[in-house]
């Protein structure tokens, strides 16, 4: 395969004798409909095209309904954190919105689901418009959280081991993934979404028990040859 020109390619094929005919014909009609626009990948790219031109204007329309004191502004916002998973979402919230709102919406999924960029990078100059609905989030997750004395367990402690984690790059929250067992219970996994401020608690909590408990001396479960972690 070669390419002359700019506008050009030139292709060459083997094609077996007894199928030359029907080849010759098929390229006859590829090139007819090619020359009208009419071949089922030129639709299909041209709907595609459009369909994210779309997709980017309804983008647009949600950040900054997101941004919005009403109760459809917080359901959005929630909504587009969530699309880079800097916050789990119920989409049954989008029974809460307006018939406008909940297109939108589902084009900007569509938009998420067929396209590589990343949704936050459509528009480059608006980190801080990102920011604030991230913040919103934050803020909302926050005054609905319970305090410690108000969570109830039901006397069960579960045994969780740590997996992995998700982040967002360039930002703070952290999705953490374990599975936990209780009694009698099967093993299951969970995703644990911190806010920023929520890990940076997490953080300090976890670096004092452990400098704590290397205060004394060894850990008492500590493992042969252990030796103090570099991060405390």
């Amino acid at each position: 395969m070669s390419k002359p020109t700019d506008s050009a390619v030139t292709m060459t094929f083997r094609v077996p004798p007894h199928l030359v005919e029907a080849f010759t014909e098929t390229t006859d009609g590829f090139f007819a409909q090619a020359h009208e626009g009419t071949t089922p990948a030129q639709r299909a790219a041209e709907l595609r095209a459009a369909d994210r031109d779309d997709a980017l204007d309804s983008l647009a329309l949600l950040l900054d309904v997101a941004q919005d004191d009403s109760s459809q502004g917080a359901v959005i916002a929630r909504f587009l954190v969530s699309l880079y998973r800097a916050l789990p979402f119920d989409l049954t919230e989008l029974r809460a919105l307006d018939a406008d709102s909940f297109e939108h919406c589902l084009a900007v999924l569509r938009l998420d689901a067929h396209h590589l960029t990343p949704i936050r990078s459509y528009f480059p100059d608006g980190a801080e418009e990102w920011q604030a609905v991230i913040d919103r989030c934050r803020v909302e997750r926050t005054e609905s959280k319970p305090s410690a004395e108000e969570v109830s367990l039901d006397g069960q402690t579960y045994v969780a081991q740590y997996v992995a984690y998700s982040d967002a790059p360039g930002y703070r929250n952290v999705t953490l993934f374990a599975t936990i067992q209780g009694e009698a219970q099967p093993k299951r996994a969970i995703g644990m979404s911190l806010s920023a401020k929520d890990c940076g608690r997490l953080a300090e909590d976890l670096a004092q028990v452990h400098r704590k408990a290397w205060e004394a001396g060894l850990p008492g479960d500590a493992e042969p040859g252990e030796h103090r972690p570099t991060w405390l």
